[in-house]
């Protein structure tokens, strides 16, 4: 056995040659940070120091991604134009750094302070919860085994297949202005910021799978900061922050109950590899999954949406406690910033704007002003853009989904089971005086539209995408009821195990569900194969950037997924999801060409294609036939698994 010393100087080395491997990137992420924090000052506000860094990890990766996204529309994503993006936002940086030098010398005394005195042990406690668990399950996402990739969560092998598919398009398929790689003739009516993010690592050196690794990882470290210093603000209580924070990422419903049952008949052996999930299961009608598992894990874009409409209240929050010059321009960052969130996260530029709307009301001030010309000014050309893929127009859907689908819960039950005590003790938290500030109560009173105007309407064709409103009010909510229960902890002897009840009731289900999501053999999939791996690797090195592939309509089909192509037609949830008009057909008509269908010739000039791939999804569920492509296309590449045709004169 290796001596205990001979262990460390291993584990240091490996370490060392990470580092070493990928400092670009990791240098990258930190001009980022410091870029970002910069910026901040830039708002005029005194602010904890705890802000400007959380806030600058988020402000400098939405501010690199816009700069490297502008300079790409004229010269391409390279490594030019890459560390061209960079150097902008840290000139932009420099400036705020250089404006803020004595706020900076007052916080940093005040932050030594603060930390001396343990004031901050809350958000200490948080992020020591956070952090490892967020480091574990990025870790886990992609790995290499045996020449194959394995996704490492289901939301990684399942909705992050979109995020490589658009980030590679931008690293490996020039597609600017952006289109959409699963419909070529569409324009990207996607908030595709934060996968541009990812894709402007990979001229730093990251691979495309590492790249999203890294950009979440940047910001989801980044969110619990963000929330816990925002939440400070907006209800007025630190430790109301920390546990308005965890509430969130833990939430669930009642699930837990059922844990109970097997635990019950089975023994405590139950515990140790959980069969199903507790926040999430069609048939007993559990639809609020997790939100680390639902939204923050796979849908990549709230990790720009969420902290961004967190500071951005918080900003404002801060901006309405001033007057005169240094009000007017921190509400005119506040507005810019807001402008630039459409393509990060539609739903964060509406809820921010609509908020701030209220406030306005409730709050009348010539300040407003300086905050809603420039956030609309940038922001509309942004939604129009993104409008287009709008799903058609809402429909009336009563209850969300409490009756749908045979079930007939009814909104009561149907809120209770699936997030169990957090409505009621968010009523609370409005109801009861002592929990929130008088401000705190009349500013956030709004959020209960995100809850209910959704019960009653679905904006998108597939209605679990109502979430997308709820997560919101449940981001805001959750901040609510962590005042609550901080309140009640303050005060007297039973109210403190009353309010630790509530708590536990309120993060077991999504506690043992996040638990779950670390149990490999539970999680892991099959992404790609070595064939799979090797011909994307392939396309990305000899064929066009432009060219389009006929493939399987399959989410991780190699091609659009690893090596940056556009495709014929992508995967159906998505074209549907999405809003494309005639998803159904496209589907249809790749189809129709992979069997070699007597229109296929008429199809390949109708899609543009210039290249098939026939490999196991090909053959298989979609019936693919390799006698006739052997006929009637030429044959430029082959492995074990995957064969690549060329359309004669194409490409």
């Amino acid at each position: 056995m290796l001596a205990p010393a001979a262990v460390a100087a291993v584990v240091s080395l490996l370490g060392l040659l990470l580092v070493l491997v990928h400092l670009a990137v990791i240098l990258a992420l930190l001009a980022m940070v410091v870029a970002g924090a910069g910026l901040t000052f830039l708002s005029g506000l005194r602010l904890s120091l705890e802000e400007r860094i959380a806030y600058g990890a988020v402000v400098g990766a939405l501010v690199v991604a816009l700069a490297q996204c502008l300079l790409s529309l004229v010269g391409g994503l390279t490594l030019v134009t890459a560390l061209a993006g960079l150097g902008l936002a840290l000139v932009a940086g420099s400036a705020g750094w250089y404006r803020g030098r004595r706020l900076l010398s007052s916080e940093w005394v005040d932050a030594r302070e603060r930390w001396g005195r343990l004031e901050t042990w809350p958000l200490l406690v948080l992020l020591l919860v956070c952090w490892p668990y967020t480091v574990v399950l990025l870790a886990r996402a992609y790995q290499v085994v045996d020449g194959a990739l394995l996704a490492g969560n289901i939301g990684v092998y399942g909705d992050w297949a979109a995020h490589l598919t658009y980030a590679g398009s931008f690293a490996y398929g020039d597609n600017f202005p952006p289109r959409s790689p699963i419909a070529p003739d569409q324009r990207l009516a996607y908030p595709f910021l934060v996968d541009f993010l990812a894709a402007g690592l990979v001229p730093l050196g990251a691979s495309l799978t590492a790249s999203l690794v890294w950009s979440s990882g940047l910001l989801g470290l980044a969110f619990p900061a963000v929330m816990y210093t925002a939440g400070r603000r907006l209800v007025g209580s630190s430790l109301g922050g920390a546990l308005g924070t965890l509430v969130f990422l833990l939430s669930g419903g009642l699930g837990f109950v059922r844990v109970a049952g097997d635990v019950a008949h089975t023994g405590l052996g139950a515990l140790a590899h959980l069969s199903r999930l507790s926040t999430q299961d069609p048939e007993a009608n559990l639809q609020w999954l997790n939100p680390v598992l639902g939204w923050l894990l796979p849908q990549r874009s709230v990790l720009l949406g969420f902290p961004l409409c967190l500071l951005l209240l918080a900003l404002l929050w801060r901006a309405l406690e001033d007057r005169g010059a240094t009000a007017r321009q921190a509400f005119g960052f506040a507005g810019v910033l807001t402008g630039l969130l459409p393509l990060a996260h539609l739903h964060a530029f509406g809820t921010v704007l609509v908020l701030a709307a209220f406030w306005a009301v409730f709050e009348r001030r010539r300040e407003w002003l300086t905050f809603f010309v420039p956030a609309l000014l940038l922001g509309l050309p942004q939604v129009a853009w993104l409008a287009t893929g709008a799903g058609g127009p809402p429909r009336w859907q009563l209850w969300w989904l409490a009756d749908t689908g045979g079930h007939g819960d009814g909104p009561l039950w149907f809120w209770f089971k699936n997030l169990g005590l957090f409505v009621p003790l968010l009523l609370a938290a409005f109801l009861w005086r002592p929990a929130l500030p008088p401000q705190s109560r009349l500013r956030l009173a709004p959020i209960w539209l995100w809850f209910l105007v959704p019960n009653l309407l679905v904006f998108q064709p597939w209605d679990w995408d109502n979430t997308k409103f709820f997560a919101y009010w449940a981001l805001l909510g959750s901040l609510a009821i962590g005042a609550l229960l901080a309140r009640l902890g303050s005060r007297g002897r039973l109210r403190p195990v009353v309010a630790a009840m509530c708590f536990v009731l309120l993060v077991l289900s999504g506690g043992l569900d996040l638990a779950r999501s670390l149990d490999q053999p539970l999680n892991q999939a099959q992404f790609a194969d070595r064939g799979g791996l090797e011909t994307a690797a392939w396309v990305r090195t000899n064929t066009d950037r432009h060219a389009i592939f006929l493939v399987a309509p399959e989410h991780n089909e190699p091609v659009p997924a690893l090596a940056g192509r556009s495709v014929a037609a992508g995967y159906p949830g998505w074209l549907w999801s999405y809003g494309i008009p005639d998803w159904q057909q496209r589907v249809a008509d790749a189809d129709r060409m992979l069997r070699g269908d007597p229109e296929t010739p008429a199809l390949l000039r109708r899609y543009h294609v210039s290249y098939v791939v026939l490999g196991p999804q090909e053959l298989g569920g979609h019936q693919a036939n390799a006698a006739y492509w052997n006929s009637a296309a030429v044959r430029v590449y082959a492995n074990s698994t995957y064969t690549v045709y060329r359309i004669v004169g194409t490409g």
